[in-house]
């Protein structure tokens, strides 16, 4: 699968692969994880403050490790396999489009900056790119977008409503 892009009006056309748009999803995971570690207030004095008293950074860098790892592992197999593969790392993305949103949301409500705001801002726009210059195209079906939407809420919902929720209080 490619995905066509072209600035200018003089039939040059650039061609990038949709893996490289999902290893851009990689990336920005790993800005999103430097950015709730370093910047105020802190993911993990937050998710402690707010949620979970126990919440440290070694599990915060434990469950990135994880998911990070997921992600990584996601675009290999779709590389390596192709086909309906592409809903796994879709899939994965997907759950970082809807981590973005609570980062939104929480700002909003907040009326502070929830550190990973900024990064989820590039994990919106590699969405614009799969919707505009793939599913668009053709290059990913209709079905296999509604599948990969489908299974990253799922995976947001696991993510997010125990630790908002206070059902992860008494994990140690």
């Amino acid at each position: 699968m490619n995905i066509v892009i072209s600035a200018s009006t003089d039939n040059s056309i650039i061609v990038v692969p949709i893996n490289l748009i999902l290893w851009g999803f990689v990336i920005t995971y790993v800005i999103h994880i430097l950015e709730e570690s370093i910047l105020p207030e802190v993911f993990v004095d937050k998710v402690k403050r707010l949620y979970w008293t126990q919440y440290n950074w070694t599990k915060f860098f434990g469950f990135n490790t994880l998911v990070l790892s997921l992600n990584i592992a996601s675009v290999i197999t779709y590389e390596s396999v192709g086909g309906s593969w592409i809903i796994f790392p879709l899939s994965l993305a997907c759950e970082r489009i809807f981590n973005g949103f609570y980062h939104l949301v929480e700002t909003i409500l907040t009326k502070t900056f929830s550190s990973g705001l900024l990064s989820s801002v590039i994990t919106w726009i590699l969405a614009y790119i799969i919707v505009r210059y793939s599913l668009m195209k053709g290059e990913i079906t209709l079905q296999q977008l509604v599948i990969s939407i489908s299974i990253g809420v799922v995976i947001f919902l696991l993510m997010i409503v125990p630790l908002v929720t206070g059902k992860l209080r008494n994990i140690q």
